[in-house]
């Protein structure tokens, strides 16, 4: 389990959104000074589960499981790539049946396939965050504020 503290800067019913520092589960990504998730290296705001019912200002941990984070991770680079590449087979395949050009074929087929592979990803993405499935959670507070968390008008719905 993948874990990292933060501070909640905005909160309501069920979720907070806690400002979190990189370190360790970015210290191993040879990526982790350029990434764009992490506003350019250091700084990153998530959205996760209130279930310990955090306030504004409060230090917490917030985790997230390592079972969901490499699912995603598959989902999101590995899914598309090998529909991809069964769309380009499938591709070579019609063309020879056809007598046409088998790279053309397997191209149009190919990215064919990866953009579909691409709207099943969204649709996984958009049912994600109605569940809340794959959301990080905030597991323990490890300092307590002094402020209240309002409760905004807009969140009431969630």
């Amino acid at each position: 389990m993948a874990t990292e503290e933060g501070i909640i800067i905005t909160c309501n019913k069920t979720t907070a959104m806690v400002k979190t520092i990189q370190s360790s589960v970015c210290e191993s990504c040879s990526e982790k000074d350029i990434c764009e998730t992490t506003g350019g290296g250091k700084i990153m705001e998530v959205e996760a589960l209130n279930i310990v019912n955090g306030q504004v200002g409060d230090m917490v941990v917030v985790s997230f499981g390592t079972g969901q984070l490499f699912m995603l991770s598959f989902l999101l680079y590995v899914f598309p790539i090998i529909i991809m590449i069964i769309g380009a087979l499938l591709g070579e395949h019609i063309a020879k049946n056809f007598n046409g050009n088998p790279s053309t074929y397997s191209a149009i087929l190919g990215f064919a396939f990866f953009f579909v592979a691409m709207g099943i990803v969204k649709l996984k993405d958009k049912k994600a965050r109605k569940t809340g499935k794959y959301r990080p959670e905030i597991v323990k507070i490890k300092k307590k504020a002094q402020a209240e968390c309002p409760v905004s008008s807009d969140s009431a719905g969630e």
